[in-house]
């Protein structure tokens, strides 16, 4: 897929636990918070209000179930009977009243299939940082509108979905590498030149290096969103600022470019 195509379309959805980003379409349960812009559909999943005390329940089926035994030794029904179809009533109906909604979910229909075209953080950090790019990026297509003597607003809404999903695939690779930080051990006693110390240091830079590697990649994709949305502000009052809006999203385009 080249930069340049139109048929580009990313996909966010995030709950409580998760923030998922996808090249196809995503779901998130419960009607949550949809908000499309530019070559992004955000899907949001919308904060459960606190179930109500259950007492109330718990007491109507309790008069219900008296009632229905009153009855029932009214009409001379044998004894087995009325506590059998009590006990059913009072299973079935606590059953319904304790029964407690799942939280939202984010569902990825085609995730099992194109697994490589789906990106899942979980870690709170990754997705706070995920989360402050897609703020940054939308501001930055807020402004487009204002300077289509410079960009178009479609292109640059394309531009700007490709930069995300870039980031997404960023944070997942450090994501890993995080869980690979968290597993080292100090290192073994005796002798660090032996073959084995040797290996165990070479792998423990090279997590390093990959670590070191995405937090650079992360900044500047930081960076040139950040760009993209003062140099388009600042354009939209100001001419002079047109050649910082062009190289900013050159910028996003070769962010992209290098890896796809």
């Amino acid at each position: 897929m080249s930069p340049s195509e139109p048929t580009f379309h990313l996909w966010i959805a995030v709950d409580e636990s998760r923030v998922m980003t996808a090249l196809t379409p995503l779901k998130v349960t419960r009607s949550p918070r949809r908000h499309e812009w530019g070559s992004i559909t955000d899907l949001r999943a919308v904060a459960t209000a606190p179930e109500p005390s259950k007492l109330p329940g718990v007491v109507v089926l309790g008069t219900v179930a008296v009632l229905i035994s009153v009855v029932l030794c009214s009409a001379g029904a044998p004894l087995l009977v009325i506590l059998f179809l009590v006990a059913l009533l009072l299973c079935l109906g606590l059953a319904g009243i304790t029964a407690t909604k799942p939280p939202p979910q984010i569902e990825a229909p085609d995730q099992a299939a194109f697994p490589a075209l789906h990106h899942t953080l979980t870690d709170a950090e990754d997705r706070e940082d995920f989360l402050d790019l897609v703020e940054l990026a939308e501001r930055a297509g807020r402004a487009l509108p204002e300077v289509d003597r410079v960009m178009d607003a479609a292109e640059g809404g394309q531009i700007l979905a490709q930069a995300l999903w870039e980031a997404s695939d960023v944070l997942s690779r450090r994501q890993q590498l995080r869980t690979q930080i968290g597993r080292r051990q100090p290192g073994p006693a005796g002798d660090s030149t032996s073959s084995v110390g040797k290996a165990l240091t070479e792998q423990r830079q090279r997590v390093t290096t990959l670590w070191d590697e995405t937090e650079s990649e992360l900044t500047r994709v930081r960076n040139a969103l950040e760009l993209a949305a003062v140099a388009a502000e600042n354009a939209a009052h100001d001419p002079g600022a047109d050649d910082a809006v062009r190289e900013a999203y050159q910028e996003l385009l070769d962010i992209y470019g290098e890896r796809y």
